[in-house]
């Protein structure tokens, strides 16, 4: 999870392609621009925001958003340079293709103000996802965060359909403690998580649809 000191989505899962690797995103980023803009899949939106799949004119933005969020204590540093945010983005696609309703999504309001990044990626090494959201300090303490995390519930558990969810966070970040918390995640104490200390968080898609269907009376 993420916020102003919010741990980052998982990026290093999808470490940017080096040497040969490396011109083929640049000429993959090249036919994507002269193929014009990228057509969007939007995830269901919420009342104020909406999900859209990543595509390479996104990259000034992204670069952005890293820059301006690496000051603060996150579980991972995030890259700036063009290439490897394309090579990010290139990762993604990936994901997008092979499976089925995970990957990484741009947060826009519904007038397309651009608000942040959500994203449900794999842990290395297991059968399981992680749930991240990283914002831009603009839109801190605005709810997008809680907004962000129920379209990302919803689709890990109604669209994807995993048995549960992990969260992960630096031990300092009580705001995304509280988050996790008011999403039904149960604190599995700290853990050592990507070479860090973090507090580890599961929801269980039995807890999800408990507590939906609470919401929705």
């Amino acid at each position: 999870m993420s916020e102003p000191s919010q741990a980052e989505p998982p990026l290093g899962m999808l470490d940017p392609p080096r040497s040969s690797a490396v011109s083929e995103t640049h000429s993959h980023v090249a036919s994507s621009a002269a193929a014009g803009k990228s057509t969007r899949l939007a995830l269901p939106q919420s009342r104020r925001m909406r999900l859209c799949e990543l595509g390479y004119e996104d990259i000034p933005r992204l670069s952005s958003l890293f820059a301006q969020t690496k000051m603060h204590p996150l579980l991972l540093d995030s890259p700036t340079r063009f290439i490897d945010v394309a090579a990010v983005v290139a990762c993604v696609h990936r994901l997008y293709a092979t499976s089925q309703g995970l990957g990484a999504w741009l947060a826009e309001t519904l007038d397309g103000a651009f608000v942040g990044l959500f994203s449900l990626l794999p842990i290395e090494g297991s059968a399981d996802v992680e749930i991240h959201v990283r914002l831009k300090p603009e839109a801190w303490g605005r709810w997008y965060a809680i907004e962000g995390t129920q379209l990302l519930c919803r689709q890990a558990f109604e669209v994807v359909g995993l048995p549960r969810l992990f969260g992960y966070c630096h031990p300092d970040q009580q705001r995304v403690r509280r988050i996790m918390e008011h999403f039904g995640f149960r604190d599995r104490g700290l853990c050592e998580h990507r070479r860090q200390i973090a507090h580890c968080y599961e929801l269980d898609a039995e807890t999800w649809r408990e507590r939906s269907a609470i919401v929705a009376h």
